[in-house]
């Protein structure tokens, strides 16, 4: 029977990675005419970028479901389902909302997310559902691999909802997309396993609240909910003030949750307790020695990085966190003394403990509620525009205002125009969408212009999965010593075994846009796993991330290097592997493994945490202007303003923590310190 489609435009909606895809069709004799987009927020990176391609091909097709973009599934899904919204409200039809399911407890378990050693992988979740009387009575999430502070967060947000209005059609939780999709997937799974249609419940359309406007006063609002916007709100709380946090994600996602959750330090009692003797003169001294040629270092706050190293410690510990030890990031040169403090349960926990604090203390904190600009009244910073994830449009004057929210590494467009050189990225793992750069711009901010994002020349690719080499060539974490590792012309230019950023330094210094591992059979025999993840995956920019040869020219000619050049490097390795002794860079003779063939080489691309490009402060965390003075009002710390003390030789794991939490609260201090406080 020959369906018959009603003249005119219907509206339809679709659920796609992290929100709703509305979409517009004209439709005239049975035919597609038009469509257009009416709205979306997918992930800019991928998402939004493929939407139009998406509405092209159905205009081209004049067909309600078009080919998925490889890549992005979510989205093209979503589309599809925006597109079969229009047809079945074209053909005069509603979605069915009922469905009958049986009475008991079923569980699921779906992929889900996972970082290792603070880079994105695949995890799972379980789920649990009940079902009573063909209603959702409870869900359980008894075991999931993402943190407490981000999953944990967002499944208590959609069993809420998804309970309260019996109903899927919600939106991912924002911070939390790939934990938020797992939960749904898994929630479908149990329905279908009672006997259900996952359809019904998602058909059934949950009412969003009229946006509301509102005007709110306080003494302080920090933006960003990170170590540096935790500790500024915390210490301004402590000074008396009334401070509300503004954070744009529904669950704290932040660089400082996917962390280690290092924390440097010196001169502290958990030095004491475990026998270090320190001070924090000779950890300037040793920082110093790593970026005095640094064309953005600012020695004063240096200075003041390190001084106030020992009262961030006790500030930490006095707000819940607790150490689990402390350990040095290399034990060769100024990085081996024991400075780096660390949390057991990573980042996650760390940020935990400091949300709980401010709870406790009082802080107004806003989770969902996005920073749009900052209001600015005859050159000063007199409060900011922030939207809720309701839609609410909140106007809060303050006395002055905390930049916080992190650097712009989610931002694909700021990452390249910010750092030109950095064309072989293989994944960043930072956070921050450049809306820190844009207040910057917004209230005329001196910025440090930094060419580089933090980054390493390391073996890791994207497309991993839950694959995991059992030791990573380059890795400041889980490092790989016995290989060889080169730079881009065939020269070894650093000891394997020492800090990954002595390498990232030379290599990057030399110009190249990634660095490789060589080894022989040996080395083969012993890490399988990374062996074969070389041999048969590709990097993000399709090169194989490895090669297999029976020469060492051929080797060389892979990766388009001088044969003869590597040929003398590997020579040179092996007669010192003889010896037994490293004379040329002291790496240990344990790690000092003959190449023998065949011949191993891995690609070692850039992976990346966050950018250093920022606001230029001093050591009140004052938001200096172009005309060199404090712009009243503005304050920033964390990674959106650490351009002037940090390196391509970065010091270490805990550093860039160490950065946010003694800058959040100097903010903080000399904030309330302006403050006519009642």
């Amino acid at each position: 029977m020959t369906e018959h489609l009603k003249n005119g435009t219907f509206v339809g909606t679709g659920k796609g990675f992290k929100n709703r895809i509305v979409v517009s069709a004209t439709i005239e004799n049975d035919e597609i005419q038009s469509v257009k987009l009416v709205s979306s927020a997918d992930s800019p990176e991928v998402g939004e970028k493929i939407i139009p391609t998406l509405v092209k091909e159905a205009n081209d097709t004049k067909a309600f479901k078009v080919d998925a973009v490889s890549g992005a599934s979510f989205t093209s899904g979503g589309f599809n389902q925006a597109m079969a919204d229009v047809k079945r409200k074209a053909l005069g039809q509603s979605a069915p909302t009922d469905t009958k399911l049986t009475d008991g407890t079923y569980s699921a378990t779906v992929k889900s997310l996972k970082d290792r050693e603070g880079l994105p992988g695949v995890g799972e979740m379980t789920l649990s559902a009940t079902f009573a009387d063909d209603q959702i009575t409870q869900i359980e999430t008894p075991a999931y691999t993402d943190t407490r502070i981000m999953g944990g967060m967002a499944f208590d947000i959609l069993k809420k909802q998804v309970i309260g209005n019996q109903s899927t059609d919600v939106d991912a939780v924002t911070g939390a997309t790939v934990s938020s999709n797992a939960f749904i997937s898994a929630l479908d799974d149990c329905i279908q396993q009672a006997g259900g249609d996952p359809t019904a419940f998602s058909a059934r359309h949950i009412d969003r609240p009229v946006p509301k406007t509102q005007e709110i006063n306080t003494d302080l609002v920090v933006i960003g909910a990170g170590m540096a916007g935790l500790s500024s709100a915390i210490e301004g709380k402590t000074q008396g003030a009334d401070v509300i946090l503004c954070e744009a994600q529904q669950v704290d996602g932040s660089s400082t949750t996917r962390s280690e959750g290092f924390v440097m330090g010196a001169n502290t009692p958990e030095q004491k307790k475990n026998g270090i003797s320190d001070s924090t003169d000779d950890f300037y001294n040793d920082i110093h020695t790593l970026y005095k040629n640094e064309p953005t270092l600012d020695e004063g706050l240096l200075h003041k990085l390190t001084a106030d190293s020992t009262d961030l410690n006790r500030f930490l510990v006095n707000n819940g966190v607790k150490w689990s030890g402390v350990t040095h990031v290399s034990e060769k040169g100024v990085r081996n003394r024991k400075r780096a403090h660390t949390s057991a349960g990573y980042g996650a926990e760390l940020v935990e403990t400091l949300v709980k604090s401010a709870e406790d203390k009082g802080v107004d904190l806003r989770f969902g509620t996005k920073v749009s600009k900052l209001i600015i009244e005859d050159g000063a910073v007199k409060g900011v525009e922030a939207e809720t994830t309701n839609g609410d449009h909140l106007t809060i004057h303050a006395g002055a205002v905390v930049v916080a929210s992190g650097s712009y590494t989610e931002n694909a467009d700021l990452v390249a125009e910010l750092n030109p050189r950095m064309d072989n990225i293989e994944v960043i793992t930072g956070r921050g969408n450049g809306a820190s750069y844009r207040f910057f711009k917004q209230a005329g901010a001196d910025i440090v212009d930094v060419p580089y994002i933090q980054m390493m020349y390391y073996f890791y690719g994207a497309s991993w999965g839950n694959r995991f080499p059992e030791a990573i060539p380059g890795s400041p974490t889980v490092p790989n010593y016995d290989v060889l590792e080169i730079d881009g012309g065939g020269k070894r230019v650093a000891s394997e075994d020492d800090f990954c950023f002595e390498y990232t330094k030379k290599v990057w210094d030399g110009g190249y846009d990634e660095g490789y591992a060589v080894y022989g059979q040996t080395v083969a025999d012993k890490y399988p796993e990374m062996t074969d993840l070389g041999l048969t995956t590709q990097t993000a920019h399709g090169k194989p991330f490895g090669y297999k040869e029976d020469s060492i020219a051929d080797l060389a000619k892979d990766v388009d290097i001088d044969p003869e050049a590597l040929q003398a490097t590997v020579d040179r390795y092996n007669a010192l592997c003889a010896k037994g002794s490293d004379d040329d860079f002291h790496k240990e003779a344990s790690h000092m493994v003959p190449i023998n063939g065949p011949y191993y080489i891995l690609r070692l691309p850039q992976i990346c945490t966050d950018g250093y490009t920022g606001a230029k402060i001093n050591t009140n965390a004052q938001v200096i202007g172009k005309n060199g003075q404090p712009i009243p009002g503005l304050y920033a710390c964390g990674s959106c303003a650490d351009g002037q003390m940090t390196g391509i030789d970065y010091f270490g794991c805990g550093t860039s923590l160490l950065t946010c939490g003694v800058f959040g609260r100097a903010a903080a201090k000399d904030a309330v310190s302006k403050l006519s406080l009642v």
